[in-house]
């Protein structure tokens, strides 16, 4: 198995991979440019690959994006933090889902740094929408 497959099979890397592309599509949907598209779309193609390879956590999927869901309900609508400290919540949970193999600590540190990374992508998207053009 080649060195960058083997990388990507490592729950690590699928997750990497996973975030990155939701970080990736989060700013080209706010970005009229070719370069973030290229990007998300590349690596959606990336996480593919890993996911081909070692098949995700249906559960784990789904609470990640519920995460995102309720991180981007937090700017949308006056939760007065609720929906950001649930989206956090979940996406980590989702994070952690998708890390089994790891051992308990380093799965959460891991999860959380994921769930972090996530709502700091929602909180520059939705910045770069208030922006004017």
């Amino acid at each position: 198995m080649p060195l960058a497959v083997a990388l990507l099979c490592h729950p690590l890397g699928t997750l990497t991979a996973l975030v990155a592309t939701i970080v990736a599509a989060l700013y080209a949907a706010q970005s009229p440019r070719f370069l973030p598209a290229f990007t998300a779309v590349s690596a959606g193609l990336l996480t593919v690959l890993a996911f081909l390879q070692v098949s995700p956590s249906a559960a784990g999927l789904a609470w990640l994006f519920v995460g995102v869901a309720l991180l981007h309900a937090e700017f949308f609508w006056p939760t007065f933090g609720v929906a950001g400290l649930l989206g956090l919540g979940t996406a980590a949970w989702g994070s952690c889902l998708l890390l089994g193999a790891l051992a308990p600590v380093p799965r959460g540190v891991v999860a959380l740094l994921a769930a972090l990374m996530l709502l700091a992508a929602v909180a520059r998207t939705m910045r770069l929408r208030t922006l004017p053009p």
